[in-house]
């Protein structure tokens, strides 16, 4: 009957050590994922609330090399000037396209923004001015193509011409 005892007592503890490495070994597992899919789930509400329009676009033509677009928001987010700053500006002249970064002072093969008023976001119903100047080609009568792209992968693409006077 003492053995008994014994070996009972015996597989009670091994059950209940057995059961603290599997508690040890899966939890944290759990955890992580959960924390995977939490992460996951806000950039996707992140992108889903975020959103702009273009809503305007200019350029000369002829032997012009600026590209002026406007762009509103009208997601249910405001974007931070971070973003914008962080954002590529992707221009098609012809047959010929490039990219541009940002840079405050719009110096050559960079884009700027002008955001009224400079409270720094993008704020929900704001239009923000984007300005590319001196690109490498004359936009002559070529039709421009212009994608704008968020950090978030959100973006924006346009065709147009000259503006005509």
């Amino acid at each position: 009957m003492a053995s008994e005892a014994i070996s009972s007592a015996i597989l009670i503890i091994g059950a209940v050590i057995g059961a603290a490495f599997m508690v040890t070994a899966i939890l944290p597992a759990i955890f992580s994922a959960g924390d995977t899919f939490g992460t996951v789930s806000h950039a996707e509400e992140e992108k889903l609330k975020t959103d702009f329009r273009i809503v305007n676009t200019y350029t000369a033509g002829g032997t012009s090399k600026t590209v002026q677009v406007w762009m509103k928001n009208v997601g249910s987010n405001r974007i931070s000037i971070y973003d914008l700053q962080k954002a590529d500006v992707y221009l098609g002249i012809d047959t010929m396209y490039q990219k541009y970064e940002y840079d405050a002072g719009g110096t050559t093969g960079t884009f700027l923004y002008i955001l009224n008023p400079a409270d720094g976001y993008w704020d929900i119903g704001d239009t923000v001015e984007i300005k590319v100047t001196d690109t490498d080609k004359e936009i002559q009568d070529y039709s421009v193509l212009f994608t704008f792209s968020l950090p978030n992968s959100i973006r924006r693409s346009t065709t147009f011409s000259k503006t005509v006077a």
